[in-house]
């Protein structure tokens, strides 16, 4: 089975087509969408009803969704729904196909989460530039994100900045790794990888666990994540990833370090080192107690409270505890 390329992977190299995800309970409006296409340019997948198209969506990573409004059992507007509260498909942007006559029916769908729509019948020119012009934001959002399949700095810097200027409670979880570096040197940067790419999903379901249905879950890059949630969901989400975090952690090495629990390291003045196993940190930083005015104050209060956590043992959730 190979691996599922990431929108970041795809948009980076010319040899990965972007993906795109056609859902609609009707074979022959598939037929037409997909000849409307280039092939050449583009993967292009299919699901014929509202729940195969959402699980296709989050198995399958798609750079964007074609989806028809009026399908039985579930339509088009309960998929936008459950799209935009699942982590790994709150950011593919997605274009209603709908033959409804009443522009109300279109607003409605863009207020839910929808990024634009067509009218059938529609000239093939159009459904092209359009989905191109889509593409190339979903670029720009995505930036440097290419082991996952979130957003990178530019859109968490975006979502932090609307919160703040909305006066909405608000908290920012900021993780990264401890002892990384000495592991991707012992062990090498694939296993390295893998273990982002775990962490990730560790991350994403603690979100989904946690249940708030506004939340946003971003990949600075490396081993750095950020969750932007607000402040009575922050501690379950930290306390889950960790503890999650420290039941995986364990299978990436061999069994002679994990017995010891650390890895011996040779330092660059020759001196040998124990390194101990991979911990987890989860930096919080909410507005309850004290204002937030811009994301770079968050990034720097943030980095405070990581400095902290580097102190302690083991995986660990701190709280920024000032009040001014």
């Amino acid at each position: 089975m190979h691996p599922v390329a990431t929108p970041g992977e795809r948009f980076r190299s010319p040899e990965i087509k972007p993906k795109i995800l056609v859902v609609d309970d009707d074979p022959l409006m598939r037929r037409i969408v997909t000849q409307s296409l280039e092939r050449s340019a583009y993967e292009l997948l299919e699901a014929e009803s509202g729940v195969s198209g959402i699980q296709c969506a989050i198995e399958q990573h798609p750079d964007l969704i074609l989806l028809d409004v009026m399908m039985p059992e579930m339509d088009g507007f309960e998929v936008i729904r459950r799209l935009r509260v699942h982590p790994m498909t709150q950011g593919v942007p997605i274009i209603l196909l709908t033959a409804l006559g009443e522009m109300s029916e279109k607003v409605y769908g863009m207020q839910l989460g929808a990024d634009d729509y067509m009218t059938k019948p529609f000239d093939p020119r159009e459904l092209r530039a359009r989905v191109q012009a889509h593409l190339n934001r979903a670029e720009q959002y995505l930036q440097s994100s290419p082991l996952t399949n979130l957003p990178g700095n530019h859109a968490i810097q975006q979502i932090i900045a609307g919160r703040i200027a909305a006066r909405e409670p608000i908290a920012v979880i900021y993780f990264d790794l401890n002892n990384f570096k000495s592991y991707n040197d012992r062990y090498g940067w694939l296993a390295g990888d893998e273990i982002i790419k775990r962490l990730s999903q560790i991350i994403v379901n603690a979100v989904i666990n946690a249940g708030d249905k506004d939340i946003f879950i971003g990949h600075v890059g490396g081993d750095d994540f950020v969750v932007v949630t607000r402040p009575e969901f922050a501690e379950r989400i930290g306390q889950e990833s960790v503890s999650q975090f420290d039941i995986m952690i364990s299978a990436f090495y061999a069994e002679e370090d994990r017995t010891r629990g650390y890895i011996e390291m040779v330092d660059r003045q020759g001196e040998l080192r124990r390194v101990p196993i991979i911990s987890l940190g989860a930096a919080i930083v909410t507005n309850e107690h004290r204002p937030l005015e811009h994301p770079l104050q968050v990034a720097q209060i943030a980095a405070e409270v990581k400095r902290y956590l580097k102190t302690l043992p083991g995986s660990q959730v701190a709280f920024d505890r000032r009040r001014q």
